[in-house]
């Protein structure tokens, strides 16, 4: 009989230990803080250049008005798009698993969408083509991680990309000069762009004291000190005062 009962015990533990229980990571992100803020800039807003596309009639047909620069996407109001927000200190020992979800950048009327975006060191970046039957050739040249290009023509087509190591990218295209755009590589997942309004939300910060920072490819970057608590909601503004 207590044979039967201890088989019965060790089965019953056997089935619970079955049971996936949430990813510990998911877990935590349901438990952090959440900052929200907006970039904006002080003092005279950069005017964005004009591109030039005639040397690719298709691109030159995708744009009958002018194709402006993303390098200094500001509004009147002197909000800052495509502003990187993230945890530059504090995270310590702490370590993350890539997220499943890979960052999608997208070759779109002969420009990159998003023009500045985040990555996690193990995370899928895919490159994906939205123009039709037009050639990109998308390269990188880093310092830590490997180099690479490669061609897309037919629309659809994607191409996923790891980067193994910390740093800051530029991603350009060797057919158009004018495109470009910024990739940030970090060891964690905590991090934001800035949309066209300067808004951004940063979203599954462990409790803890951190520097934020707020980078820009033409501004000098900005830092703050902040403290939060488990499922806590702060504001933190930026603004950019020195260029680069």
């Amino acid at each position: 009989m207590k044979i039967a009962c201890c088989l019965i015990f060790a089965a019953s533990v056997t089935a619970l230990l079955r049971v996936s229980p949430a990813e510990p990571q998911t877990q935590a992100a349901e438990e952090g803080a959440t900052l929200t803020g907006r970039v904006k800039i002080k003092g005279e807003i950069p005017k964005r250049r004009k591109i030039q596309t005639n040397a690719d009639p298709k691109c030159a047909a995708m744009h009958p008005g002018d194709l402006m620069s993303d390098d200094y996407a500001i509004d009147p109001a002197g909000n800052v798009q495509y502003a990187i927000i993230y945890v530059k200190e504090g995270l310590d020992e702490q370590k993350f698993t890539p997220p499943k979800t890979p960052v999608v950048v997208e070759q779109k009327g002969c420009r990159f969408e998003p023009h500045a975006m985040g990555v996690m060191v193990g995370q899928e970046l895919t490159f994906r083509n939205m123009d039709p039957d037009l050639m990109h050739i998308v390269h990188v040249v880093p310092k830590n991680n490997k180099e690479f290009g490669f061609s897309q023509v037919k629309r659809g087509e994607e191409r996923p990309k790891i980067f193994t190591a910390k740093e800051t990218i530029r991603l350009f295209c060797d057919v158009h000069p004018w495109m470009e755009a910024w990739i940030m590589v970090l060891d964690h997942p905590l991090h934001a762009t800035s949309g066209a309004d300067g808004k951004f939300k940063l979203k599954g910060l462990p409790p803890g004291k951190y520097t934020i920072e707020a980078w820009h490819e033409k501004f000098k970057p900005v830092t703050q000190e902040i403290e939060v608590k488990a499922k806590e909601s702060k504001t933190l503004d930026f603004t950019f005062t020195e260029k680069q």
